[in-house]
């Protein structure tokens, strides 16, 4: 069984109107349902969605979170994910232990009063807070090989790979690079990925006027696929202004670079091999 869906692709916060309608307005999350459990990357908006439909479920799965960083826009959603608030739930969340923050801290404050009624310790579920492995730099979740690097993003951020036997996909969401700031570890990270979900916030006009803001073009994203020979290229974080029409424009520039380049979507599923 393999079942990777985009579930929420919008940055900075939700968009909201009939001009964002095919492309959605969710913030970022990720999920893949592997033949062991539910892996989800990030808990922005659509995080929302995914919890109302596996609580549906005869049974529901384990449910690893793992967390690219700590902006708002990719936790945001944490609070309205219905298996928190289910006792037969069990969730493990983790992230990076080596921040400026406490990353438990931050979950805490977040699902905490006066910003939520529920403390995070004082849900139904059975909730876990584990550090992600540092020093091995990857583990196996699920039958999942999952890895992880560092991308250049304020207050320090990750880029996940998922392997599987069925298709290998990177997802690099919130980076900051161009074809002069690539690293060769980044690119071998990504190499020959069937997937590689990538931040193409800015425009290479808009990008100026945003450098430091940690966020990349379309432009770095088909740098970035044609030199580690992926397979297909996934433009995400949208801007939370960019309406349907314009991300398919961006889009199509990106093609005519990369051919094999599609733009995330809320409920997108991707292909096996």
């Amino acid at each position: 069984m393999w079942d990777f869906t985009i579930r929420g692709a919008r940055g900075t916060v939700p968009a909201c109107g009939a001009q964002y309608l095919r492309y959605g307005g969710n913030t970022t999350c990720f999920s893949l349902q592997s033949r062991n459990g539910l892996l989800v990357i990030d808990a922005g908006t659509g995080i929302a969605n995914l919890g109302r439909e596996i609580a549906k479920l005869d049974k529901l799965p384990q449910v690893t979170i793992f967390f690219t960083h700590f902006h708002l826009d990719h936790l945001i959603g944490l609070p309205s994910f219905e298996p928190v608030y289910n006792k037969e739930a069990t969730i493990t969340l983790m992230a990076d232990p080596h921040r400026a923050n406490n990353w438990k801290e931050t979950l805490n404050t977040l699902m905490g009063k006066p910003y939520w009624p529920v403390g995070l310790g004082e849900t139904d579920a059975t909730m876990k807070l584990e550090d992600l492995p540092v020093k091995e730099g990857k583990l196996e979740c699920g039958g999942v090989k999952i890895s992880w690097i560092n991308i250049p993003h304020p207050q320090q951020c990750l880029a996940y790979r998922l392997e599987t036997p069925e298709a290998v996909v990177v997802v690099a969401t919130d980076m900051e690079h161009n074809a002069h700031t690539i690293k060769p570890a980044f690119l071998d990270f990504c190499g020959n990925a069937d997937f590689l979900i990538c931040d193409a916030q800015y425009t290479p006009e808009e990008y100026p006027a945003h450098c430091g803001w940690g966020h990349s073009t379309w432009q770095a994203c088909t740098f970035i696929a044609r030199e580690a020979k992926v397979k297909q290229l996934v433009l995400t974080h949208h801007a939370p202004t960019r309406t349907d029409n314009e991300v398919d424009m961006i889009v199509q520039a990106a093609q005519n670079v990369f051919p094999n380049t599609i733009g995330a979507a809320d409920n997108m599923k991707l292909g096996k091999r």
